[in-house]
C-alpha cells in the first residue's frame, strides 16, 4: 500500500497531455472546432484549443486526474467524454453529428478549406468556408491544381473529364461552363481533382475533376435568384435561380438560368506562301479577321431523390441546354503581297454563321445497401440526346490594288448533326481483405449523323454541288469492365486497378467513300502508392494509362470558312490516343508538394494548322500526331498565413514535345518542342472580421507552350474580385475584373517549319468587368442535392 500510495502520489504530481482527431460522419476533418476541459465537477474550463486543419488537437500540461471534455462545433451536436488522466492519453478519432434540430437559423462559420493529398488525387474541402461563395466556377478558380482561363479548365495542361456526385456530365464545354457559372458554390462540399484516376473511371478519363455536392440532412424548401453582368467590349448578362425541397422521402433540386451574350473577336494573321522549291517566296498574305458573336442559352438542371427504405434509393436527373440562335458575323480584309511587298491585290470577305443547339440528358440510377459493412450495388442508365443545325454564307471580292473589282465568289452550307448516346453501368463495392474492393461493367452506344448541303452562288443562281457536300455517319460501341482495389495500413496505402475496354466503331463519308471500320480491346491499368515517412513527411508513386478518343466534330468532314482561304475541318480518318503517365510525389505537412512525373501519348490529338502553298489556303485540320511527351517538375504549396490571408502557389518547369507527320511539307515528320515555366498564384483575403467581406487576387504566367504544330510564348494575366456579403448573409454582391492589364492580347501563335510559314494574333475580350448579386431565400440550413449527369461519350460531342 506504501509503494502504490508513493507511485499515486508520483503520478498526481506530473503533467500530461491530451489529443485526438475531431471528423464528421462522412471521416471529413473538422477545423476550428472549440475543445474545452473541466476539472471533475467545475463549470469553469481550465484550458481550451481549436482543432487545426486537419481536425487535429493537444491539450498540454494536465495534471493527473479525472476531466470532463466539451468538443462543440456550429452545426454539430456537443460532444462529451470523461478520461481518467494518468498517462498521455491520446482519444484517436472523434465523431461530431450534424445537429438534426437546427432547421430555421442562418448559420455563419468561419474556418478555411482544407486540403487532403494522396498519390493522383488531391481533395478540396470548403464546405462552410468562405471559399463556398458565388459560383462553382469561382471556387473552381481558387482549387489547387486547377487553372481556369477563360471559359476553359485544365488540370496540368490538359482538360479533364467533369463530373458531379461521381457522375459524369454529358454537356460540352461551353455548356458545362454556363452550369458552374451559375451553380451555387455554397451548395459544394469537396472538389477533388484526380491527376491518376482509378480503373472505376472510364478509361477515356486521364484526369478527373469530381465536384462533390453537399448531402441534405434537413427538411424543408431553401432557394436563391442571382444575377450577373459582364462588360468587355460589349455587355453581357446572366440571369438564374435554384431551389431546393426535401421531406423524409423525397429531395428536390431545381435550377434554370438564362445567359445572353455578345463577343468580340479580331485576328491579324500572316502568311508567307512558297514557290514549288519550298524556299522561295511566291506571296505574303495579311489579314485583319473580326468577328461579333451574339448567343443566347437556357440551361436546366432537375434532381429527383427518392428514399425507398434504408438500403434502397432511386435518383432521376435531367439536363437541358438549349441554345437556340447563335449568329456569326465574319469579317475579313486580305492583302496579297509580292515577294517585294508590293501590294497585287486585296479580297474582302463577308461571312455570316447561325445555328441552333439542343442538348438534352436523363438518368436513372437505383442504389441498394447489400449488408451493414459497406456493401453496395449500383445501376445507372443515361441517354443523351443532341442536335445542332447551323448555316454558313460566305461572299468574297477580290479586287486590285487600285480598287477595281476583279471577280466574286458567293456560297453557303446547309448542315446539321444529330447524336444518340446510350449508357448502361453497374458497379459493385464491398469490403475484402480489410480494404475495399469495387468491380464493373458498362455498355456505350453511341448513333450520330452529319449532313452538309453545299451550294455555290454565281449572279443570284444558286447551284447544288455535289461533290462538296456530304453525309457522315458514325456508330460506335464499347464495352468495359473493371476491378479495383484500395487499402490502408498504418503506414501505407494503395491503391490498385484494371479496366479492359473493347471498341467497335463503324463510320463513312458518303460523298469521299472513305470508310473507318475499327474494333479494339485494349487494356487500362492504373496503381498508385504512397508512404508516410513520419507525422510530417510522405512520399508516393503512381502509374495510370488511359484512351483519348476523337471528339464527333472532329471526325466530321465538313468544313467551317472563317475566310474563303482560311477554314477548318474534321478528318475521319482519326484513331485513338493512348496516353501513359508515372509521377513520383513527395508531401510535406499536408502543405507542400513535389511532384516529377512523364507523359507519353502516342498517337495525340491535336489541330494542325497546315498551308498549302500550292492552292494559297490556310486551313485547321484534326490529326493524330505519331507521338506527345513531356517532363515536368511542379510544386505546390498552399496555407493560411493567419485568419485573413490564404495563399496557393503552383509552379511547373516543363519540357514538351509534339512529333508529327509534317503534311504539305517535303520532310516527313517534325519535332515542335520547347521548355517553359508555369507560375499560377492565388491570395484570398478576409477584410472584416465577421468574414462579410472578402477578396481574392490571382496572377498566372506561362513562358512558352506548343499545341499540335503551333508555338506560343509570354502568356499571363492578373484576376482581382471583392465580395461584400450583407443582410445577414443572405445576399452578397461581388465585383471583379478579369485580366486587369489586358495582356493576355499580346500572345502570337506561330507555325514555322520547313515550307510552314504562318501566324496569328488573336484578340478577345479577356479583360472584363463582372458584377454580380445573389439573395438566398427559405431554411439557409437545409443542404442540397443538385447533381449533373456526365459521361465521356457525352463530353465527345463538341471540343472538351
Amino acid at each position: 500500500m506504501f509503494f502504490f500510495c508513493l507511485q499515486a502520489g508520483v503520478l498526481m504530481a506530473q503533467d500530461f497531455s491530451v489529443s485526438g482527431k475531431l471528423t464528421d460522419s462522412n471521416n471529413v476533418p473538422l477545423s476550428f472546432v472549440n475543445v474545452l476541459v473541466y476539472g471533475n465537477k467545475e463549470e469553469t474550463p481550465l484550458q481550451g484549443t481549436t482543432t487545426d486543419e486537419d481536425g487535429s488537437f493537444v491539450l498540454n500540461n494536465l495534471p493527473g486526474g479525472t476531466y470532463a471534455l466539451n468538443f462543440s462545433y456550429i452545426g454539430f451536436e456537443d460532444l462529451q467524454q470523461t478520461i481518467q488522466l494518468f498517462s498521455n492519453k491520446n482519444l484517436g478519432n472523434l465523431v461530431l453529428k450534424e445537429d438534426q434540430q437546427m432547421l430555421d437559423e442562418t448559420v455563419v462559420v468561419a474556418k478555411l478549406p482544407t486540403i487532403r493529398k494522396s498519390p493522383g488525387k488531391l481533395v478540396f474541402e470548403v464546405e462552410n468556408t468562405s471559399f463556398a461563395v458565388g459560383s462553382t466556377m469561382d471556387l473552381l478558380k481558387k482549387t489547387p491544381g486547377i487553372i481556369v482561363t477563360g471559359e476553359n479548365i485544365q488540370v496540368k495542361m490538359s482538360t479533364p473529364v467533369i463530373y458531379i456526385n461521381g457522375k459524369r456530365v454529358y454537356l460540352s464545354s461551353e455548356e458545362i461552363y454556363s452550369l458552374l457559372q451559375n451553380t451555387d458554390a455554397a451548395a459544394i462540399k469537396s472538389v477533388e481533382v484526380i491527376t491518376n484516376p482509378s480503373s472505376k473511371y472510364d478509361a477515356e478519363a486521364g484526369t478527373v475533376l469530381n465536384i462533390i455536392m453537399s448531402k441534405t440532412i434537413s427538411v424543408g424548401y431553401k432557394g436563391s435568384v442571382n444575377a450577373t453582368y459582364e462588360q468587355g467590349i460589349y455587355p453581357k448578362y446572366t440571369l438564374g435561380t435554384s431551389h431546393f425541397y426535401k421531406n423524409n422521402w423525397l429531395n428536390i433540386y431545381a435550377g434554370y438560368s438564362f445567359s445572353k451574350k455578345k463577343e468580340y473577336k479580331n485576328d491579324e494573321n500572316y502568311i508567307r506562301f512558297f514557290q514549288p522549291d519550298e524556299v522561295s517566296t511566291k506571296s505574303i498574305w495579311e489579314t485583319d479577321f473580326n468577328r461579333t458573336t451574339e448567343r443566347s442559352n437556357h440551361n436546366g438542371n432537375v434532381v429527383l431523390d427518392f428514399t425507398l427504405n434504408d438500403k434502397n434509393t432511386i435518383s432521376l436527373t435531367s439536363n437541358v441546354s438549349l441554345t437556340p440562335n447563335v449568329n456569326y458575323h465574319n469579317n475579313g480584309n486580305s492583302l496579297i503581297f509580292n515577294p517585294q511587298r508590293q501590294l497585287d491585290s486585296t479580297i474582302t470577305t463577308l461571312s455570316y454563321v447561325d445555328y441552333d443547339k439542343q442538348n438534352l440528358s436523363f438518368a436513372l440510377d437505383y442504389i441498394r445497401a447489400l449488408n451493414d459493412n459497406g456493401a453496395t450495388l449500383a445501376v445507372s442508365a443515361n441517354y443523351i440526346y443532341y442536335d445542332n443545325t447551323q448555316n454558313q454564307s460566305v461572299n468574297s471580292d477580290y479586287l486590285l490594288p487600285n480598287g477595281d473589282f476583279l471577280r466574286n465568289n458567293s456560297f453557303y452550307t446547309d448542315s446539321n448533326q444529330n447524336s444518340d448516346i446510350f449508357t448502361g453501368q453497374a458497379d459493385i463495392s464491398s469490403e475484402l481483405w480489410g480494404g475495399t474492393f469495387e468491380a464493373g461493367f458498362k455498355f456505350s452506344s453511341i448513333d450520330t449523323e452529319s449532313k452538309l448541303d453545299f451550294f455555290d452562288v454565281m449572279k443570284s443562281t444558286t447551284t447544288f454541288n455535289n461533290s462538296l457536300s456530304d453525309d457522315f455517319n458514325y456508330k460506335e460501341n464499347i464495352y468495359a469492365e473493371y476491378i479495383n482495389f484500395e487499402k490502408e495500413w498504418e503506414k501505407w496505402s494503395i491503391t490498385a486497378g484494371l479496366r479492359g475496354e473493347y471498341t467497335d466503331l463503324d463510320a463513312i463519308s458518303l460523298s469521299l467513300g472513305e470508310v473507318n471500320n475499327q474494333q479494339y480491346f485494349d487494356f487500362f491499368p492504373s496503381a498508385s502508392f504512397h508512404y508516410t515517412i513520419n507525422e510530417n513527411n510522405g512520399i508516393g508513386l503512381s502509374y495510370s494509362r488511359s484512351v483519348q478518343r476523337p471528339r464527333y466534330q472532329s471526325l466530321n468532314p465538313f468544313k467551317y470558312y472563317i475566310t474563303e482561304r482560311n477554314f477548318n475541318g474534321g478528318n475521319p480518318k482519326l484513331v485513338p490516343a493512348i496516353e501513359d503517365k508515372i509521377t513520383l510525389t513527395f508531401d510535406h505537412k499536408s502543405k507542400l508538394f513535389f511532384e516529377i512525373y512523364y507523359q507519353n501519348i502516342e498517337n495525340s490529338l491535336d489541330i494542325l494548322i497546315l498551308q498549302n502553298n500550292t492552292n494559297s489556303t490556310l486551313s485547321g485540320i484534326d490529326a493524330n500526331m505519331i507521338k506527345s511527351y513531356q517532363y515536368a517538375f511542379d510544386i505546390t504549396y498552399f496555407s493560411s498565413f493567419n485568419s485573413w490571408w490564404w495563399l496557393h502557389l503552383n509552379t511547373s518547369s516543363f519540357y514538351l514535345a509534339n512529333e508529327f507527320y509534317a503534311l504539305q511539307s517535303a520532310p516527313e515528320t517534325y519535332t515542335n518542342d520547347t521548355f517553359g515555366q508555369y507560375i499560377f498564384l492565388t491570395n484570398h483575403f478576409t477584410l472584416s472580421k465577421d468574414r462579410a467581406l472578402t477578396a481574392d487576387l490571382t496572377g498566372v504566367y506561362i513562358s512558352n507552350f506548343v499545341f499540335g504544330n503551333r508555338f506560343f510564348e509570354n502568356q499571363n494575366y492578373v484576376n482581382v474580385s471583392v465580395r461584400k456579403d450583407f443582410w445577414d448573409k443572405r445576399a452578397s454582391l461581388t465585383v471583379g475584373v478579369d485580366d486587369v492589364f489586358n495582356t493576355l492580347n499580346n500572345t502570337a501563335s506561330v507555325s514555322k517549319y520547313y515550307n510552314q510559314d504562318n501566324y496569328y494574333y488573336a484578340n478577345t475580350e479577356s479583360r472584363l468587368l463582372r458584377v454580380g448579386f445573389k439573395y438566398n431565400f427559405g431554411n439557409a440550413r437545409l443542404r442540397d442535392n443538385n447533381k449533373n449527369i456526365e459521361t465521356d461519350e457525352g463530353d465527345r460531342l463538341e471540343g472538351k
